[in-house]
């Protein structure tokens, strides 16, 4: 199991306000701040969030060698792999997800179908050599659903959570406003402002490339890398989806961004050319 640094935190009495940070977890940054609670109660909050997201990272991560991933991706092109209850719901989950973008949503960047499913005993076995999953374009968006039931089961009515800048959750509203707003800034010139979004009850997920960060989405049915500078937002009431379709809409030609949108029930799409 890896080793994470602990997360730490600061409360605001006087604006009754708790933010928690973890400097690299699944891949990155995560935030919170939680409005209106007092001190005990965001503290327990944050160290229940602060395991969960642990868990999760031990779970999803490939390149963790004791992970189920790991373990799966070692074993399942040469025998059957009996999986938990919880990555056989993750891994029928993301076969729904394959299956309602048209293919473009593809943990294996290659040919998702070379995932063969056992209902008999929830085994998991690859038809080839070569296929691995990754949950790189999955697990932000899942682990943001269970962050989202935390605060929802702990009567959390206003809290903004970020992992990255790139996968965001915003439950009720900032202690200074009807929503929470989010700027998003042309990662080609910092100085410019291409947009502003408002969530409330909602979450948010942004793909694209970056200079330093870019090629990193891969078309599976071609298995080129997508490399032109531009980025695609989507608002969803469910983290996980808005996290999903980000993804696929990035790779999607113009017929099937009107399929994957008949799909889904999509609050807001945008994309920025940059």
């Amino acid at each position: 199991m890896n080793e994470f640094e602990s997360g730490k935190f600061s409360y605001y009495e006087k604006s009754h306000l708790f933010h928690g940070s973890l400097k690299n977890i699944m891949g990155t940054r995560f935030d919170i701040v939680i409005v209106g609670k007092d001190k005990i109660q965001s503290e327990s909050v944050w160290y229940t969030i602060e395991s969960e997201l642990k868990r999760l990272n031990n779970l999803l991560n490939r390149f963790d060698k004791l992970s189920e991933t790991s373990r799966i991706n070692s074993k399942a092109a040469s025998v059957s792999v009996i999986v938990t209850d919880e990555m056989w719901h993750i891994l029928n989950s993301c076969k729904y997800y394959h299956q309602h973008t048209l293919g473009l949503f593809d943990i294996t960047l290659k040919d998702f179908d070379s995932v063969k499913f056992s209902e008999y005993d929830k085994s998991i076995t690859f038809a080839h050599p070569g296929i691995q999953i990754d949950f790189g374009g999955y697990g932000k968006g899942y682990a943001l659903n269970k962050i989202k039931s935390i605060l929802v089961e702990s009567k959390i009515d206003c809290s903004y959570v970020d992992f990255g800048n790139s996968s965001i959750l915003g439950l009720g509203h900032h202690p200074y406003g009807d929503d929470w707003k989010v700027t998003i800034e042309n990662p080609y010139n910092k100085d410019q402002i291409i947009d502003e979004l408002s969530l409330r009850d909602t979450a948010l997920s942004i793909s694209g490339n970056t200079p330093t960060y870019g090629g990193h989405i891969v078309a599976p049915k071609s298995g080129q890398s997508i490399s032109e500078p531009r980025m695609v937002s989507v608002i969803s009431d469910n983290p996980l989806e808005a996290e999903v379709l980000s993804t696929a809409l990035m790779i999607a030609n113009e017929q099937e961004k009107k399929q994957i949108k008949e799909n889904f029930n999509i609050l807001n799409i945008k994309e920025y050319k940059l």
